[in-house]
């Protein structure tokens, strides 16, 4: 049984205390960031607000009916806030609650089970007793009691583990949130749970509630110093408003008791309805009162802010308009400077081509800083990717000094610090970008010697999270104007005559190689179809490339503007939008004037190179021969495998001589002289296996010839089909492994002879099937050397298979396959 006399006294410092919490609940709620840290603590603070109001109104001694139901509330307000106690540890500092959800609500059914029996007198009986009130404990109240002492000693577990299991660098951070929030549970338990249930001493119950104070001024102290949860410039309007609050409600206090006070002149007593034309006062003023002392208010705490959201909303505006990296930085760095009047600034920007922060603008600082260059594991740059937020150097050599900081973070922290000193720089702001940061804002101290506040730095990182899109546009325009630039110094650069048309021919761009070419200046066939093309010729070339088929090298004859005819390759490329549509033609034309002079003079080097080479030929392989026969002396056996092989590479000489001519022949526009001849394919085939019998027997190669049931006879060039035969087999022979296979099939099809020479040698990858039988190409140059041949053995065979009305191919499946040659003849 305790018995609750009127301290009124007390009152005034608890209504204060009650109107700070319910404040700094309010505007935590309403503008901090929504975590169930901060919904927690806005609700923490509410209850707080409530239970000083309570006991306030305890200690005034008002009427019986009053006095009671306030002095229960105020006993059972600790039911919701030890519960709310225990979720908000935690939730600490983590910003989310880490109990599973079903905890959460097990642990939420002792208070709502103790808030269902507050209508009854289980847990406590209340009297009204000589102004005082009179309190009897139930038989409940023992499990209150507990419920209390539980999950206080579960919260300040909790509490404790939490914090010393986060980060040193955190743990500085909520050291004083931490002493403030124990300090004002502990003072509470003790004072209104165990002095007043378990000992029954009643005389400081007003303690509890006033030591609310400790948790507002240190969380205030860790907000502003520390940035704490976010909530700097709440605490700061908190502050200001809570000075509003308190001097209205205590004119209003005043006018109440002014009205009481003459309600005691005029009737001798206490009325009730003396408070009617107060309420009716406080209810007209009270919102136009609050509106305007606010107002005033923001103007004398709050007007550097203000004019720094004016600036930063004006910068935000121009930045993204501008386009060119020098002018955006010339805009931001300036407006720093001139707003937090500052002494010096840097700024860094991610250079995706380099992978390093390279600095881009100074300001105020030695030359030396221009153009330095910091890797993407730079200890500055990784801290800030890792912390996302602003690295001030004051609380980095906090961070240094405390004894909390382990040495490795005590290592990496000094090399931060050292880096910001050589930038000067008292604030490193980050500048990220859908997570990645692109930007660093080092910013000097203030002329004034002024730190930067919460608010400052809350501003600038708005500005720099701002200023990241502005950033990537402009590099994207720089990076486009640079590559522009680039390929029209390349296109204007080129020799080449290079230009672009519309679908309908119209000529829209000209480089400079165009107009030396053609001699037509740009003005002159911009807007109008070549004058070198007839208008039916552009369609058709304009109709391949919308048919994609390729026109790519095709050699013409055009004439420039004085006449003069000029050998030329064309070679036309789509232009496709974004919808891969094609809204245009590119088009090079290389003027090939010299390659055909240089063509003509090695044409006919090569013509007089071989018949040079051939005239000592024709007597070294008669003497041979003659050697070989016996009819110049006998011969050893050595002496005839030496001279076998001398006569062998002479007649691969030979054939290599004759296909020098053949090519010489066909580029100069002769036909290959065809001495036509009956003839049966079969003995030519024969022939040539018999020639290279001893190769094939070298290699440990098998050779197969299906022939076909009779022969089959036909016109032909005997000697010239002996030479495709030979490069056939001879390319079986070089391109197959030791030990591989060749075979030979000859048939005949509707009026045409069929040969095909197939391999199980390296095959031929699908895009070199069409260029094997262009000149001196060879598929594996590694290969061919150590095989020999230069290239020209099927080009030769082409052109003399054609020479003869016939077609060749290549067939393989590909590289490791295999190959098969085979070509047609009409049968005579």
């Amino acid at each position: 049984m305790i018995f609750f006399e009127p301290y009124p006294i007390v009152a005034m410092p608890l209504f204060l205390v009650g109107i700070a919490n319910l404040t700094l609940a309010a505007i935590v709620l309403i503008n901090g960031k929504r975590s169930h840290t901060s919904i927690l603590f806005s609700l923490l603070s509410f209850w707080m607000s409530l239970w000083c109001i309570f006991v306030g109104t305890t200690t005034l001694g008002l009427s019986s009916l009053l006095i009671i139901s306030f002095a229960k509330a105020a006993f059972y307000i600790g039911i919701p806030i030890f519960y709310l106690i225990l979720l908000f540890s935690f939730s600490f500092p983590s910003f989310k609650i880490t109990l599973p959800r079903k905890y959460v609500f097990l642990l939420a059914i002792p208070p709502l089970a103790l808030l269902f029996l507050t209508p009854t007198n289980l847990i406590l009986e209340a009297n009204y007793q000589a102004g005082g009130v009179l309190l009897k404990f139930g038989p409940v109240n023992i499990f209150y009691t507990l419920y209390c002492l539980v999950y206080f000693l579960f919260s300040v577990i909790a509490l404790y583990s939490r914090y010393y299991s986060s980060t040193r660098i955190d743990q500085i951070r909520y050291k004083y949130f931490v002493m403030g929030f124990l300090t004002t549970i502990t003072i509470g338990v003790l004072s209104n749970v165990i002095l007043v249930s378990v000992i029954g001493i009643n005389r400081f119950y007003y303690l509890g509630p006033l030591a609310s104070i400790f948790m507002i001024g240190f969380t205030a102290y860790a907000i502003l110093k520390y940035r704490l949860m976010d909530i700097a410039l709440v605490i700061k309007k908190t502050t200001a408003y809570s000075l509003i609050t308190t001097a209205i409600t205590f004119v209003y206090v005043l006018v109440v008791i002014g009205f009481e006070f003459l309600s005691r002149l005029l009737f001798g007593y206490y009325s009730f309805w003396s408070v009617i034309p107060a309420t009716l006062i406080i209810a007209v003023t009270f919102v136009p009162v609050r509106d305007r002392v606010q107002k005033v208010t923001d103007q004398i705490f709050f007007r550097q802010m203000v004019e720094y959201q004016k600036v930063i909303k004006e910068i935000t505006r121009m930045i993204v308009s501008v386009t060119d990296l020098h002018t955006l930085f010339r805009l931001i760095d300036r407006t720093i400077i001139r707003v937090m009047c500052i002494k010096n600034a840097s700024i860094l920007l991610l250079e995706e081509k380099e992978d390093q922060y390279v600095v881009k603008k100074t300001n105020g600082l030695p030359n030396v800083i221009s153009g330095i260059r910091l890797s993407l594991n730079d200890p500055l740059v990784t801290y800030l990717e890792e912390k996302k937020d602003a690295v001030v150097l004051d609380e980095v050599k906090d961070t240094l000094q405390s004894h909390l900081t382990p040495p490795e973070e005590k290592k990496r922290l000094t090399q931060i610090q050292m880096e910001m000193e050589h930038f000067e720089a008292a604030l490193s702001i980050p500048s990220f970008l859908k997570g990645k940061l692109v930007g660093i804002f080092n910013l000097g101290e203030k002329l004034s010697g002024e730190l930067y506040s919460p608010d400052d730095i809350e501003l600038l990182l708005t500005m720099a999270s701002e200023a990241a899109i502005a950033i990537e546009n402009a590099k994207l325009y720089r990076d486009i104007t640079e590559t522009r630039d680039y390929l029209n110094s390349l296109v204007q650069g080129s020799d080449d005559a290079i230009f672009t048309m519309d679908l309908s021919g119209v000529i829209l761009s000209w480089n400079e190689g165009a107009k030396t070419i053609f001699n037509y200046t740009s003005a002159e066939v911009i807007g109008k179809i070549p004058p070198f093309f007839i208008e039916s010729e552009i369609r058709q070339l304009i109709n391949k490339v919308f048919r994609a088929e390729k026109v790519k090298a095709i050699e013409m004859l055009k004439r420039n503007k004085s006449g003069k005819e000029i050998p030329l390759l064309l070679t036309l490329s789509s232009i496709r939008d974004s919808a891969a549509n094609i809204i245009g033609i590119s088009g090079i034309l290389k003027d090939i004037t010299e390659l055909k002079k240089v063509d003509q003079l090695k044409s006919k080097f090569l013509s007089v190179v071989s018949h040079e080479l051939r005239t000592p030929l024709t007597p070294i392989k008669g003497y041979l021969s003659l050697l070989l026969d016996g009819k110049l002396g006998e011969i050893d056996p050595k002496q005839r495998e030496a001279l076998t092989i001398i006569l062998n590479q002479s007649n691969h000489l030979q054939n290599l001589i004759d296909c020098v001519l053949d090519i010489s022949r066909i580029e100069s526009g002769k036909p290959l002289e065809i001495q036509k001849e009956p003839t049966f394919l079969d003995a030519i085939i024969k022939e040539s296996i018999e020639a290279l019998a001893t190769a094939f027997s070298d290699k440990l190669m098998k050779i197969k010839v299906n022939y076909p049931s009779k022969p089959i006879a036909l016109m032909a060039d005997k000697k010239k089909l002996l030479r495709v035969m030979d490069n056939l087999l001879g390319n079986a022979l070089k391109f197959s492994p030791s030990k591989g296979s060749a075979e030979v099939t000859i048939k005949a099809e509707d009026k045409r002879i069929k040969v095909a020479v197939a391999d199980t040698g390296i095959g031929i990858a699908p895009q070199h099937r069409e260029k094997i039988f262009d000149k001196f190409y060879q598929i594996d140059s590694s290969y061919n050397r150590s095989s020999g041949g230069i290239g020209m053995g099927l080009t030769v065979a082409k052109e003399i298979v054609e020479a003869h009305q016939g077609r060749i191919w290549a067939e393989s499946k590909g590289l490791g396959a295999g190959s098969k040659f085979i070509f047609t003849l009409p049968i005579s």
